[in-house]
C-alpha cells in the first residue's frame, strides 16, 4: 500500500481492510505520524490477521513464537505460520518447516519441514529451498541425495539465496565433480567440457 496521510490510512482501517489496518499498525507500533502505542498496534494486527491478511498472520506467528507483546506460543506460531503460508507468504512456510524440524510448538518431523519448506520455495524463498537442500545432503528423508540436494541448492541461488553456492560446492565435490564444473558457473562447465573435447 502506497504510503497515505495518517488520516486517510485511520479511514481505511476503520473501514475494516486488512491491508490499511496492518500499514496503520506498523505506524503505531513506530510512532510515525501518530502516537506509538504498543497496545494499539498489536490489536489492529489481530484484527488484520482476522480478514486473513498474510503479513499479518505471519506477523502474529513471529510475536507468538518469540513471545514478544505476550509469552511465547510456538503451538500457535505454527498454526498462524501454517494461515500465513496458505495466504501466500513465503517466509511463513519457511518459519513454520523450521519449528517443524526442530521440533518447537509440534513434535519434530522431517516429513512437515520437507513439505513447509518446499512449499516457501515454490513461493520464492531461496532459504527454505536452501533448507530443503540440506536436509537432503543430510540424509534426513534417508540416504544423503547428493543430487536432489544440488538441484535444491541450485534453486535456491536462483531465487536470490547466495549463501547456497558454498553449500553446492560442498555437494558436488561430494558426488566427484570436477572443480572446474562445480558451483552452477555455465562459465566454468564450457571450459571443462571444452577441455574434455579438445576444442581449446
Amino acid at each position: 500500500m502506497s504510503r497515505l496521510k495518517i488520516e486517510d490510512l485511520e479511514e481505511k482501517a476503520a473501514d475494516g481492510g486488512g491491508e490499511a489496518m496492518y500499514a496503520l499498525a506498523q505506524r503505531v507500533l513506530a510512532g510515525d505520524g501518530v502516537e506509538q502505542d504498543i497496545a494499539r498496534a498489536r490489536e489492529l494486527v489481530s484484527r488484520s490477521a482476522d480478514t486473513g491478511y498474510a503479513n499479518a498472520l505471519f506477523l502474529m506467528g513471529v510475536w507468538a513464537q518469540t513471545g514478544a507483546h505476550d509469552s511465547e506460543d510456538p503451538a500457535a506460531a505454527i498454526e498462524l505460520y501454517r494461515a500465513a503460508g496458505e495466504a501466500g507468504h513465503a517466509k511463513a512456510w519457511l518459519n513454520l518447516g523450521i519449528l517443524y524440524q526442530v521440533g518447537q510448538g509440534a513434535p519434530a518431523s522431517v516429513e512437515k519441514a520437507g513439505d513447509a519448506y518446499k512449499k516457501g520455495a515454490e513461493l520464492g524463498s531461496g532459504h527454505a529451498a536452501a533448507n530443503y537442500a540440506a536436509m537432503l545432503q543430510v540424509g534426513s528423508f534417508g540416504e544423503p541425495d547428493y543430487e536432489a540436494a544440488a538441484e535444491w541448492y541450485s534453486k535456491a541461488i536462483a531465487l536470490g539465496h547466495a549463501e547456497a553456492r558454498n553449500s553446492l560446492n560442498d555437494v558436488q565435490q561430494a558426488m566427484g565433480l570436477p572443480e572446474l564444473m562445480r558451483d552452477g558457473s555455465p562459465a566454468k562447465s564450457n571450459v571443462f567440457w571444452k577441455r574434455m573435447l579438445g576444442l581449446r
